[in-house]
């Protein structure tokens, strides 16, 4: 609203307030964003591992079921160490993607929530110097009333 002396506005203090606490609260869904891909990252890897115990769980039946020749045993015991070489391998490859994944998305949502949070301020102190310019108006304005008063006495 315009003031009718000086022509200078009159902003809102509670509806300025409350912009600001709305841009304040959409930082938390960036930290839930990094935290839903942190449990996405230790699903991946408990996959992982599940699997890698699944793999060397059949090396070793498999290696039971082969004792009764020798022969056998020493081919059991060949193809359980390739498939846990395998299973190591693959491990490791799927728990270092989900960790270059996780600190990908992590970064991500860092970097969003700070310009956010950067953003906020910035704004927030834009209409903090607004309103000090607007007020250090009034108090001028009101003083020259108050000496063109004074002077009329």
């Amino acid at each position: 609203r315009r003031l009718p002396v000086g022509g200078n506005l009159v902003v809102d203090r509670k509806r300025m307030l409350d912009l600001v606490d709305q841009l304040r609260l959409t930082i938390p869904t960036d930290i839930q964003q990094a935290s839903d891909v942190i449990a996405q990252r230790d699903q991946i890897l408990g996959d992982a591992r599940a699997e890698a115990r699944t793999i060397v769980d059949e090396a070793e039946a498999e290696r039971v079921r082969r004792l009764d020749d020798s022969q056998l045993v020493r081919e059991a015991r060949e193809r359980a160490h390739a498939l846990m070489i395998d299973a190591e391998t693959r491990a490791r490859q799927a728990i270092n993607e989900a960790d270059a994944m996780a600190a990908a998305h992590l970064s991500e949502a860092a970097e969003a929530a700070s310009r956010q949070l950067d953003d906020a301020d910035a704004y927030a102190l834009e209409i903090l110097r607004r309103v000090e310019s607007q007020l250090g108006g009034f108090v001028s304005s009101i003083r020259s009333s108050i000496d063109g008063l004074e002077q009329q006495r």
